[in-house]
């Protein structure tokens, strides 16, 4: 009985030690004074986005669509009405398309990428004080009118909170900074891990709902930002399945001491 008791302990303590060392792994950090990071979506209802600029007044083509996404891999990327690549959406569909939130604290030019120039936003915004700084996105857009007789490229985006109203803007060298949509029915929150998580309905706004004469009461796609998936490595699961198996063989001694 004294070695089955002992071996008992012997069990008990590795399994413990097991559970910390697994549970390190895959606990993702807590972080105080946390810049803002994870992965936004923006999904656009291109029916509704055109309709808000249909039959808006005279000299403003009409029934504006987002025509093509580029990701962040295309930051350097010069986009023009002729720029080839990117993803095509759907006219008449919702589609969802990934801006990943940048990582770098000040705003990296690149002039030489197109006729106006591209530049990487900054993140400076800290996720407990949602009122000062922004949120630097990846990625860019080709917006056209039916027949092609309207092209805008709006591109180099971030997230701003000002007056308590979120607004997504552009930044180009010809334009400077300007609004193009604004959150509504916002639903803002931190996690445990002091990670913002945010969502809210999309209007048009700013100087882009000028240039196209757009109705900017009405909803033409949802943003929501969320903290990013971090894959377990495969060599974790490796780690937990061995010693899985060595407290396996260690019950079995115990049980054959007994």
């Amino acid at each position: 009985m004294t070695i089955l008791h002992y071996n008992r302990s012997q069990l008990a303590t590795a399994g413990l030690l097991a559970f910390s060392a697994l549970t390190a792994v895959l606990a993702p950090a807590t972080a105080s004074a946390a810049q803002v990071s994870g992965d936004a979506t923006i999904t656009i209802n291109n029916a509704a986005f055109a309709a808000a600029s249909v039959n808006v007044g005279a000299g403003y083509p009409n029934g504006w669509i987002v025509a093509k996404h580029w990701g962040a891999s295309d930051n350097l990327l010069g986009i023009t009405g002729a720029t080839t690549g990117g993803t095509a959406l759907s006219a008449t569909a919702s589609t969802p398309m990934s801006f990943v939130v940048n990582a770098n604290t000040a705003t990296n030019n690149y002039p030489a990428s197109g006729p106006y120039g591209r530049t990487e936003q900054a993140t400076t915004m800290d996720a407990g004080n949602t009122s000062v700084g922004q949120i630097g996105l990846s990625g860019a857009w080709l917006l056209t009118s039916p027949g092609g007789s309207g092209i805008l490229t709006p591109y180099d985006f971030s997230l701003v909170k000002t007056a308590g109203i979120w607004n997504i803007k552009t930044f180009d060298t010809g334009f400077g900074t300007q609004n193009f949509l604004k959150l509504t029915n916002v639903a803002e929150s931190v996690n445990g891990n002091g990670e913002l998580l945010l969502s809210g309905d999309l209007q048009w706004t700013g100087l882009w709902a000028g240039l196209v004469g757009a109705n900017t009461n009405a909803v033409v796609g949802t943003f929501s930002l969320a903290p990013s998936a971090v894959p377990v490595p495969a060599a974790v699961w490796m780690f937990g399945s061995g010693l899985l198996g060595l407290l396996g063989a260690s019950r079995r001694k115990a049980l054959a001491a007994a």
